[in-house]
C-alpha cells in the first residue's frame, strides 16, 4: 500500500484565488475567546533571520509559518500534540472502526486544527485501521466538484477493503472574496452530511471527516442540528491550557536545535499566559521575543525582558484590527 498522503487543492474547474489563500493563511479578523474580543496576532509568523538564529544557537525557527491543510506534511515541521489533539485522535480511531462513517469536528480558532489535520494526513492508519487519505480545503467549490475531485484521488470507495479511504475536509472561514455569509460553512457541512447519508449504503469503505473552525459555541439553528448532520459523530477541538503552551515553548526551542534555555521559567509562563490559548499567537510572541533579545544582546530572556516585545506586539495587533 502507498502510505504517502494524497492531496487535493482547488478543483480543475476553479481557478485558484491567491488573494483568498492570503485571507485564509493570514487572518485579519478578531476572535472571541471566553466571550471577550481579542484582535488576532500579526498577519503571519515570519521565519527568523540568520542573525537571530545564530544569536540563540538555533538551526531553524522554532515555529513554522502558517500552512494550509493541502500542503504536505514535512518531517522537519514542528508539531506539539496538546491533550485535545490526543483526545481527537482517540475519538477518530473509534469512528474509523465503523464501516463507513462521517464525523464533524468543530475547532476553536488557535487550537492547531490545521496542523493536526496535516499530521493525520501524513499517517497511514490509526490503531489497527489502515487508510489512505485524500485531503481538501473546501473553499468555493460546489459539493459535486469537491466530491468529484476526492473520488478521482481516493479511487474506488464503494468496495470494502482492509485499507480504507479517509477524506479530510477543512471548511475555510467565510471570505468577502466569495461573497459568502457567516453561516455558509455550516450549511455546506450539512450539505455534505446529506450527500454522504444518501450514499451511505455504497460508501462503507469511505470515512469522511470534516473540520470547521468556529469562534464560539453557537446555539439554536446555527449549530450542527440540521437534518442529516444530526446523526453525525461530533467532536470539539478546544484550545490548549496555559500549562501546555508553556511546555510547547520549550519543545519548539528544542526542535529548532536549542542547546541552552533561551527563556526563563517565568518568561515561558508569561508567553503562555499572553497567548490567550492560541498556538499561532504563541508562535508570533516567541519569535518577536527572540528578535528583541538578539537586538538587545540578551543571552536569556526573563519575564521583565518581555515588556517591550509584548507591548510592540499588542500595538501591531491593534493597528491590524483597526485596518480590518
Amino acid at each position: 500500500m502507498n502510505s504517502a498522503p494524497r492531496f487535493v487543492t482547488q478543483p480543475h474547474s476553479v481557478k485558484p484565488d491567491t488573494s483568498a489563500r492570503r485571507t485564509y493563511c493570514e487572518p485579519t479578523r478578531g476572535e472571541l475567546i471566553d466571550d471577550r474580543f481579542h484582535p488576532t496576532p500579526s498577519a503571519a509568523i515570519h521565519e527568523l533571520p540568520p542573525e537571530v538564529l545564530r544569536h540563540w544557537g538555533l538551526l531553524a525557527s522554532p515555529f513554522s509559518s502558517h500552512a494550509t491543510v493541502d500542503v504536505p506534511w514535512d518531517a522537519s515541521n514542528f508539531y506539539f500534540r496538546i491533550s485535545a489533539h490526543t483526545s481527537a485522535f482517540s475519538w477518530l480511531q473509534r469512528l474509523l472502526s465503523r464501516p463507513g462513517s462521517l464525523g464533524i469536528v468543530s475547532a476553536s480558532n488557535g487550537s492547531g486544527s490545521t496542523t493536526w489535520l496535516r499530521q493525520l494526513a501524513a499517517s497511514s492508519g490509526l490503531g489497527s485501521t489502515a487508510f489512505e487519505t485524500a485531503v481538501a480545503d473546501w473553499r468555493n467549490q460546489s459539493i459535486d466538484e469537491l466530491a468529484g475531485d476526492l473520488l478521482r484521488i481516493g479511487g474506488n470507495v464503494e468496495t470494502f477493503s482492509q485499507v480504507r479511504t479517509l477524506w479530510l475536509i477543512q471548511t475555510s472561514q467565510p471570505s468577502p472574496t466569495f461573497n459568502t455569509s457567516k453561516d455558509t460553512d455550516i450549511n455546506r457541512a450539512a450539505l455534505l452530511a446529506g450527500w454522504y447519508s444518501a450514499r451511505a449504503d455504497r460508501l462503507r469503505n469511505l470515512q469522511v471527516l470534516i473540520v470547521r473552525k468556529r469562534q464560539r459555541r453557537q446555539a439554536g439553528p446555527k449549530r450542527f442540528s440540521i437534518a442529516a448532520a444530526d446523526h453525525s459523530a461530533t467532536f470539539h477541538l478546544s484550545r490548549p491550557h496555559a500549562s501546555e503552551l508553556r511546555r510547547c515553548v520549550n519543545a519548539a526551542m528544542l526542535h529548532a536545535g536549542a542547546t541552552r534555555p533561551a527563556f526563563t521559567v517565568s518568561a515561558a509562563t508569561q508567553l503562555a499566559d499572553s497567548s490567550n490559548g492560541s498556538i499561532s499567537r504563541l508562535a508570533s510572541l516567541v519569535h518577536a521575543a527572540l528578535v528583541h533579545g538578539q537586538v538587545a544582546g540578551i543571552r536569556q530572556i526573563t519575564a521583565a525582558d518581555l515588556s517591550t516585545p509584548l507591548k510592540s506586539h499588542a500595538e501591531m495587533r491593534s493597528t491590524a484590527s483597526k485596518a480590518a
